[in-house]
């Protein structure tokens, strides 16, 4: 094996011209930024695919892991590996060009291998040329870049274009190449020491798009803040694919910040609602992971109002008040894949069977799923048993229905496990990922999944007694139903009853906590429900009233 040290000023690369080229049909061929996946471009009426696939599944900057970037290239409609490819990779970050080179693989295979070495525009390559056209590779279909490459957190541009297949010498035609464009993120880990009263709590940060800095406790608040460098220019990223993933770990024994289920956050000013915001207090038993989430179609949403000059964008995570509602949409937290989940009926009650629609998107297009979607689904208990559960379950192209009979109220989560997409017969395993959201008995589900300046339709407001009051929509939807009659006194006291129980609704100091002979609601109190439904009072104001009924045991806890 030869080794070759190469400047991207000075590179010169002499190729033999074939006249009879291959003739190419133009198809974008956009990478989605995954560490696994698949990109096409068609050449008559072959779909070429080029499999990419980076090792470990997710790089960060303190790995000392090897750093592979393997290839397999292969018709998507026969599934068979094609022979004798040649092709260039332009690397960049930023604006700086890392590597420019031609390579070559016999077999269809091949893998890069990157280690710590040179400098911008400037890397060494352990590999034997092609006789032909002078790619690199090796009859172990292996071959060592030593560069600046993948040796840091950021955000990596592959840009591949093919010069020839099938045969050595048999070019495509080169006025018009097909190419493939891979947007690659190393992820940046960062670990800091934050301070609340007085004592240490170790918490690590993953921005799997970028490098992040001013990394920021605030005490008072118990919020987390980081920024993000992020290019603004719109034409940059509204016709490719797009996707920022940022991990905020938190020990739980800082119990300030990880005692809840739900929390408040933006990005750039922006709440975080819904699928955008996704907790895991389970994956690891001492920390509260918090992933935050922000696809093409949010960025683009956000960049109307983003002031010029902005460079950045800035995160905020705080806890907030319980207010656990049952999802509607799901976020995996990796594969790019959108899960919609539609409740039949969307008054979920225990005992009673929930028809559960789902619905699989690509997170990056918002387009549903056509092949055929490998997955897993459970329910768990609030300690994480195995309620119910399906396994190797088949979305027919990307829709599924199941039978969910949760048996008593509570708080439960759903997981959706996406092993595998099947296209034209050929399954895709490059994009695997995991959802997780609630299941709430008894809720009402809501489907408002848009990016919105606010975390809650519902603002925060305070009582008599200077305690915040947040109530859940589906309550306020009870509300209305009770005052129309189409729902009677004990279903929604067994709502009220859920609140005070998730501390949503403080009891007053003397409240009844033995269980009345019946409930009997006085008229003025079903007159301000439907005044607070309708936005005329309150949360407070409606919240003390619930208070009195409890207070003088009307409705007991």
């Amino acid at each position: 094996m030869q080794l070759y040290v190469k400047s991207i000023l000075s590179l010169v690369l002499g190729l033999i011209v074939i006249s009879s080229a291959v003739p190419f049909i133009p198809q974008k061929a956009y990478g989605d930024g995954f560490t696994q996946e698949n990109v096409q471009a068609s050449i008559g009426n072959r779909v070429i695919t080029a499999f990419i696939k980076l090792n470990p599944p997710i790089i960060t900057s303190d790995t000392s892991v090897d750093k592979t970037l393997s290839f397999r290239f292969f018709d998507a409609n026969t599934n068979t590996t094609i022979n004798n490819v040649s092709f260039f990779i332009n690397a960049t970050k930023g604006d700086k060009i890392l590597m420019h080179e031609l390579f070559y693989t016999h077999t269809g295979y091949l893998t890069i291998k990157f280690q710590p070495g040179g400098e911008d525009g400037k890397y060494t390559v352990y590999g034997d040329p092609d006789p032909v056209l002078g790619g690199l590779g090796s009859q172990t279909d292996q071959v060592t870049v030593a560069g600046p490459i993948l040796q840091e957190g950021g955000l990596y541009h592959f840009h591949m274009e093919l010069l020839a297949i099938d045969y050595a010498n048999t070019l495509i035609d080169q006025s018009n190449p097909p190419k493939f464009d891979s947007y690659l993120s190393v992820g940046d880990v960062s670990t800091q020491d934050v301070t609340y009263q007085n004592n240490s709590y170790n918490t690590t940060l993953i921005s799997y798009y970028d490098k992040t800095s001013n990394f920021n406790f605030d005490e008072s608040t118990k919020q987390f803040s980081w920024n993000m460098p992020f290019d603004w220019d719109v034409s940059r990223f509204q016709d490719r694919p797009i996707f920022i993933h940022e991990e905020l770990r938190v020990p739980k024994s800082l119990t300030a910040f990880s005692d809840t289920p739900t929390y408040a956050a933006s990005a750039q000013g922006y709440g975080l609602t819904g699928s955008r915001i996704i907790v895991d207090p389970y994956t690891n038993a001492d920390y509260m992971i918090v992933h935050l989430f922000l696809n093409k179609f949010d960025l683009l949403n956000m960049s109307k109002t983003v002031p010029s000059g902005t460079s950045d964008i800035e995160f905020k995570v705080a806890p907030e008040k319980p207010n656990v509602q049952t999802s509607a949409s799901l976020l995996t937290d990796f594969g790019g894949w959108h899960v919609k989940l539609g409740w039949n009926p969307k008054n979920l009650e225990a005992g009673s069977q929930n028809n559960l629609n789902i619905s699989f998107f690509d997170s990056f297009t918002e387009q549903q799923v056509t092949g055929d979607v490998n997955y897993d689904i459970q329910i768990l208990d609030k300690d994480q048993s195995v309620l119910w559960s399906k396994t190797d379950t088949v979305a027919r192209n990307g829709v599924d229905a199941q039978a969910v009979n949760l048996p008593i109220n509570g708080i439960y989560s759903v997981v959706i496990k996406v092993k595998s997409i099947t296209m034209n017969g050929v399954p895709d395993t490059t994009r695997t990922g995991m959802a997780r959201g609630n299941v709430v008995i008894p809720s009402t589900v809501t489907e408002d999944d848009s990016l919105t300046q606010s975390n809650s339709s519902n603002p925060p407001t305070q009582n008599q007694t200077g305690q915040t009051v947040v109530i859940p929509q589906w309550v306020k939807n009870n509300a209305k139903w009770w005052q129309q009659g189409q729902i009677d006194d004990s279903t929604f006291a067994s709502g009220i009853q859920y609140l005070i129980k998730q501390g949503v609704i403080q009891l007053p100091p003397t409240a009844s906590s033995q269980p009345s002979s019946g409930v009997t609601i006085p008229s003025w109190v079903k007159t301000n429900a439907g005044l607070w439904a309708d936005g005329q009072i309150d949360d407070s104001t409606f919240a003390s009233g619930i208070q009195y009924l409890i207070k003088i045991g009307i409705i007991s806890v």
